[in-house]
């Protein structure tokens, strides 16, 4: 009687300690599940732009993050920055100034390249003249005025130890027309005035010394002096010994060289002496310098023109 009412008791002692021992794991089971799951994230909110927000530009005071790797961009919220605007364009006050550096730099280059007074719009003394248009005391304008008068002084003296007198002259027009006032210029005047002298005299002394006969015909050059007072006069007895001249250089086969200071000066001598004979053209350069002669060229023995009598 006893064992058989004690049974049941007997079971349920046996399931207590089952049971706690299911919960207790179904508990630590329950744990480490929770402590397994993905964490919780929370959503950021990101307001999306309206169809006008789109269309506008963005506000200098929206500040937004860099995209990156992964995820949306972060929207800052605004911070109150003003808009900043571009300073406006102020007229140059140093516009002249940098025109007469310009001009300067293109005189100075200009003077390197032996530019001085030509070609027109492209030269030295062009340059210049609108630097003092503009600032009529800029000293660095007129110390370049001075450089070139001095050059041409240069290149005057270089064309005179050639006998290129004419050239001399323009050399000296051009110095003139740059700085009239410039204390080189007479002493340029002098130095053409006693090269034309010398000149002269050398061609003088040629004349009156006649070249010897030789046996056998040689190459002559006769230098026949024009007296300048009649040559303005445009003389008719000096116009009928040029005529002579004339047909005794053609006879010899002789060439010439016409010889005088001035454009008008040649020009009545070549006419001159081209209307010896009207059928044929003289033989027969031009050249401006002094003393006014005619040169002529032949092959003979002896000396076969005659020198103008006074």
């Amino acid at each position: 009687m006893t064992l058989l009412y004690l049974q049941p008791l007997l079971k349920l002692r046996a399931v207590i300690p089952i049971t706690l021992s299911l919960l207790i794991t179904a508990c630590a089971g329950l744990t480490q599940t929770s402590s397994k799951q993905a964490p919780v994230t929370i959503a950021q909110v990101v307001e999306a732009p309206s169809a006008t927000a789109l269309e506008k530009p963005l506000e200098a005071n929206l500040a937004v993050a860099p995209l990156g790797t992964k995820g949306l961009p972060t929207v800052l919220p605004k911070v109150g920055l003003k808009e900043v605007k571009p300073p406006l364009a102020l007229a140059s006050t140093n516009q002249p100034t940098d025109a007469i550096a310009f001009w300067l730099g293109e005189a100075g280059w200009a003077f390197e390249q032996d530019k001085l007074t030509t070609p027109k719009s492209d030269n030295s003394y062009y340059y210049l003249t609108k630097v003092l248009a503009k600032e009529p005391n800029n000293i660095k304008a007129v110390a370049a005025l001075k450089k070139i008068v001095e050059r041409y002084y240069k290149l005057l003296r270089s064309s005179l130890s050639q006998n290129k007198v004419q050239q001399a002259r323009v050399f000296l027009s051009r110095a003139t027309l740059v700085m009239p006032t410039h204390g080189q210029l007479a002493s340029m005047r002098q130095l053409i005035d006693d090269h034309a002298v010398n000149q002269s005299a050398e061609v003088s002394a040629e004349v009156s010394a006649p070249a010897p006969a030789t046996a056998v015909p040689a190459m002559r050059n006769q230098k026949l002096l024009v007296p300048t007072q009649l040559l303005d006069q445009q003389d008719q007895l000096l116009a009928q010994w040029l005529i002579r001249v004339a047909k005794k250089a053609h006879a010899l086969k002789a060439t010439m060289l016409i010889v005088a200071p001035k454009d008008d000066q040649v020009r009545w001598l070549y006419q001159t002496m081209n209307s010896a004979d009207p059928e044929q053209r003289i033989r027969a350069n031009i050249k401006h310098s002094r003393p006014a002669r005619v040169e002529v060229k032949y092959l003979a023995r002896k000396d076969e023109l005659e020198v103008y009598a006074n």
